[in-house]
Parts: C-alpha cells; sequence; structure tokens
C-alpha cells in the first residue's frame, strides 16, 4: 500500500473516482478533505452491516464483498480505495486485500499526526454502571470547557497537526449539555474539519437541539441500551428512554427542517436482558427514523477498573455488571488475545491525543484517573513532549501484558459472538 501524506494522496488523486474505507467519523473526515481538494468520493466501503442499502452524505456505502460485482469496478474509471480507518488498517489488508487487486490503496493514517478527542465537557447528566461516572468519588475534576478554551485548544492542535481531518468533542463527557456547543461545531467547520458528537440522548434541550442540528455536525453517536424503561435503566442509570426517543423523533424533525445530512448512528449496547425484544424493536425505530443501529458487546470501563478485577481487587459495581454481559471479562480478554498487536504496540496509545476539560491529557482514551496523565495542561505541552511522556506511563506496561488494547478493539470478534450466542437472553419485554 502507497505511504504518503494527506496532502500528497490529494494531489495523486486530484479528479481521480476514490472511496473511503470507513463511513463514520474518520471516513467523514477524510470525505471533507479529499472534496476539498478536487478529489471525487464516489463512496464509502464500510463492513459493518449497520450501512446495508444506507448511503451516508448523499453517497452510497458499499460491503467489501460487494466488490466481487464487477458492475461497480467497470462503470467506473481510475478506481482507487483511501483507508480511513486507522485503527484496524492491517486488518483490512489481510482480510480484503485479495477483493481489491487492481485497486491502488492509499492510507489516510501517514502524516504521523494522531486524531484528537476534546471532551469539552468533564461531567455526565448518568451514572451508566459500564462508565467511570458511575464511580462513586472518583475525585476527577467536573466542570466544562469555555468556548475561548476550546478555540485555543483549537488552534494549537492545527498548528502542530495541520492534516487533522476530524475531532471527537466526547470522552467520558455529555458533550451536548455544553451550553456552547453549536458555536463550537461552528468554529471548527470554519477550518473544514469535521466533527464528531456523541451523547445519551437522555436530556431536556428547552430548544437547544435546533441549534446543534442548524450547526449540522458530521456524526452523531447515540448510546443507548434498551427500547423499554424497565431494561434501559438497568444499564443507563438515570436515562429515560421515553425521553431519548422523543429527542431522537425532534432530531429527525429538525435535520427534515433544515436539510441537516449528518450521520447519526444508535449504538446499542448489547446486554444479556436487552438482546431480544427490546433490540428488535429499536431497530425498527431506527429504520423509520433513517437512522442506522449498530450493535456492541458491552464493555466495563475505564482501563483501570478492568486491570484492578484482573488483579484480584474487583469492585462491586464491575462484578454485578458481569452478571448481565453477553461477553464477560475473562471471556473478552480470552477472546481478543487470540489475534495479538505487534510487542509493544498500542494503536490507542499512539494514535490519539485526548484532552479533557480540565486540560489535562492521559495517555490514551481508555484510561480516566488523573494519575495516568501525560501533561497537565495541554496549551503548555508540545506535541513531542506529549508523545516522549506516553512512553514513561507504567500502566501502558501492565495493559499490553494483559491483551488489553485487543480487548478493547473488540479483536477476534467471531469468537465474541460464539460467547454471546451461548448465553441465555432473558429480554422478553
Amino acid at each position: 500500500m502507497t505511504k504518503l501524506t494527506k496532502a500528497e494522496i490529494a494531489t495523486i488523486l486530484k479528479n481521480k473516482n476514490v472511496f473511503i474505507w470507513g463511513a463514520r467519523m474518520t471516513g467523514l473526515g477524510a470525505k471533507r478533505y479529499l472534496s476539498a481538494n478536487s478529489v471525487n468520493v464516489k463512496g464509502f466501503i464500510d463492513s459493518d452491516p449497520a450501512f446495508k442499502n444506507k448511503t451516508i452524505q448523499g453517497l452510497p456505502v458499499y460491503s467489501p464483498e460487494a466488490f466481487h460485482n464487477s458492475s461497480i469496478k467497470l462503470s467506473i474509471d481510475n478506481l482507487s480505495i483511501v483507508i480511513a480507518v486507522s485503527l484496524k488498517e492491517s486488518e483490512i489488508i489481510k482480510q480484503y486485500g485479495g477483493l481489491f487487486e487492481n485497486f491502488s490503496f492509499y492510507s489516510f493514517q501517514n502524516d504521523n499526526e494522531p486524531s484528537y478527542t476534546v471532551d469539552i465537557l468533564g461531567t455526565c447528566n448518568l451514572k451508566c454502571a459500564s462508565c467511570p461516572h458511575s464511580i462513586e468519588d472518583h475525585a476527577v475534576p467536573k466542570g466544562s470547557m469555555s468556548f475561548d478554551i476550546f478555540k485555543n485548544v483549537f488552534d494549537k492542535i492545527m498548528i502542530e497537526s495541520p492534516s487533522t481531518t476530524h475531532v471527537s468533542l466526547y470522552s467520558w463527557g455529555e458533550p451536548l449539555l455544553h451550553p456552547h456547543l453549536d458555536r463550537i461545531i461552528d468554529y471548527v467547520h470554519d477550518r473544514n474539519i469535521a466533527v464528531a458528537l456523541s451523547s445519551n440522548l437522555s436530556i431536556n434541550f428547552k430548544g437547544r437541539l435546533e441549534k446543534i442540528v442548524k450547526s449540522n455536525p458530521d456524526y452523531l453517536k447515540i448510546s443507548l441500551s434498551g427500547y423499554y424503561q424497565n431494561t434501559y435503566a438497568n444499564t443507563h442509570q438515570g436515562g429515560d428512554i421515553e425521553l431519548v426517543k422523543s429527542n431522537m423523533l425532534e432530531l429527525r424533525k429538525l435535520m427534515d427542517k433544515y436539510n441537516a445530512n449528518f450521520l447519526v448512528d444508535i449504538n446499542y449496547h448489547l446486554y444479556i436482558d436487552n438482546a431480544g425484544k427490546n433490540l428488535d424493536m429499536m431497530k425498527k425505530f431506527a429504520e423509520e427514523l433513517g437512522f442506522i443501529i449498530s450493535t456492541t458487546y458491552a464493555l466495563v470501563m475505564p482501563l483501570e477498573r478492568v486491570i484492578n478485577y484482573i488483579n484480584g481487587k474487583p469492585d462491586q459495581t464491575t462484578l454485578d455488571l458481569q452478571k448481565n454481559m453477553l461477553v464477560t471479562i475473562d471471556e473478552g480478554i480470552e477472546a481478543s488475545s487470540k489475534t495479538k498487536l505487534p510487542e509493544g504496540e498500542c494503536p490507542f496509545r499512539e494514535n490519539q491525543i485526548n484532552i479533557n476539560a480540565d486540560l489535562t491529557v492521559p495517555v490514551c482514551c481508555t484510561v480516566f484517573e488523573r494519575n495516568n496523565l501525560v501533561t497537565n495542561n495541554f496549551l503548555e505541552t508540545s506535541f513531542e513532549e506529549i508523545n516522549i511522556n506516553k512512553t514513561k506511563v507504567k500502566l501502558c506496561n501492565e495493559c499490553m501484558k494483559y491483551n488489553l488494547p485487543e480487548y478493547n478493539m473488540g479483536f477476534n470478534k467471531s469468537r465474541w459472538k460464539e460467547i454471546a450466542e451461548a448465553k441465555k437472553i432473558t429480554d422478553e419485554t
């Protein structure tokens, strides 16, 4: 595969026909960048069945297998593929390379620049058992990043990583609670950078949702775990699924009103008690709204909780949650460790920079506690210093020893599916 910078790729592919591998935030960022540089993006490629028969921002999404159909190849000249999925690039080439023997491949992850996440709000309105916000007295500061501070953060990102194509405005917090979210989105879009959001959507917006939709973020993930309240409340503690569904209906209405074309991705967390009728009903609801729905086996987060569990010091919330998990911590680690990353490598550490609302920077997106930081102030620390400091975090050695990068990436998904399908689903609501 050709290894070039984004700028070199855009020059080579100018006025040519391109498919982007990856239809979520990294792919949408690549589309913005390539389209702005006169590259003719014909569509997306994504193996996730959630995208079957879907279009994203007016472009079709194909499965890799669809390229067995010679009509796709023969109807479009000068075809090239840009891979925008940074964490799975090697897997894609290994598994699907044979389907695209006559295509030119280009990687959009070779500028030695990471993906950036800015957690603009350091708190959440829910206390989901799988999330660190369920931990009492976690001592992690709450609060939000002001609009002016965000501008300084984003400007620094663009100076140090000028080939950035997308920014995620969430990590552990609930960004749609931020009072100036629409202004933040607009500020990022002014630089032609894609914006990704994630929300539980269990929020009384009081008109603010309209401002957000008008700003037209590129990607919105809605995190939920049920269709009926008695199930949803088990794992999205403090949430109201009827409020969530009402907001989803309003979201569809506002998107139609303002011709907003962002991708709405319902991220459905699978548990023993919600993988039956609840899931079927949510799939039907998503289809009616024209949103995609993707399922994921629930994980225990953050990394510190998982390591405590492995070391024989589990908290009670983790123990209770495991009883409802389709794939437990032990089962997931066992399955994922069959496919190992190269020794000493971790895509989370190497490919991402996460900035908390208080400007601290953790070693990666999976950690939460403030004793695993690489700097206390992003604005006062260079890109080079951050990367050097990442190599000094002792937690990384323990994480890699237990194969937790592979676990958090969900390697060997077929085995995860086998484990889950062997469990008895209790969802009959």
